[in-house]
């Protein structure tokens, strides 16, 4: 995994001196949790453990990029590729970004660089990204972003998860593009 920039942005790999930012900007954001289905931080302590956890990931080549605005050296988003399979040439994407700057093409911006990079440079042929439909306005800010990217609705597994909280079902969402629609 490298580093890449764009830019507004440095993506890079996670320090221990980001949880600060990552604890505020991102953690404890419960309409994020529900969306990317994990539970909202108590503390900054949790916070620091995800970081360990990713930083133990990049030994054993897993992707996990922070998001820092270049303006104000804040991390304010993550992009992690996941369940990557060599041998199909596949993998899985999430991402998020603060609420501060979802209005912002940020994440737009930062998911091209990425998906060029998995699919241009580390010869991926697909990657996919999916989320549950919870929180109404992350699902049309998320499904935007996706769709200007290049990437394209594959499918709504319905009702794929009961939110705790509501007792709702939610839909899952996936999306996908391959190395041939990359712009």
């Amino acid at each position: 995994m490298k580093n890449l920039e764009t830019k507004n942005l440095k993506i890079r790999k996670f320090k221990i001196e980001d949880a600060k930012d990552v604890y505020e900007n991102l953690a404890t954001e419960k309409e994020l949790a529900d969306c990317l289905d994990y539970n909202v931080h108590r503390n900054i302590q949790e916070t620091e453990k995800i970081l360990f956890s990713y930083i133990k990931e990049y030994e054993m080549g897993e992707f996990v990029w922070a998001l820092e605005e270049k303006s104000t050296k804040s991390v304010i988003g993550i992009i992690k590729a996941q369940e990557m399979s060599r041998e199909n040439k596949c993998c899985k994407i999430k991402f998020e970004v603060g609420a501060k700057w979802r209005k912002s093409d940020y994440m737009e911006e930062a998911l091209k660089k990425v998906l060029n990079y998995l699919l241009d440079e580390e010869g991926f042929n697909i990657v996919i990204s999916n989320f549950y439909d919870g929180n109404e306005e992350i699902t049309k800010k998320k499904e935007t972003i996706l769709k200007n990217v290049g990437m394209t609705k594959e499918a709504c597994l319905r009702s794929r998860k009961i939110n705790v909280e509501s007792g709702k079902t939610e839909n899952k969402i996936i999306y996908s593009i391959t190395k041939e629609e990359i712009a």
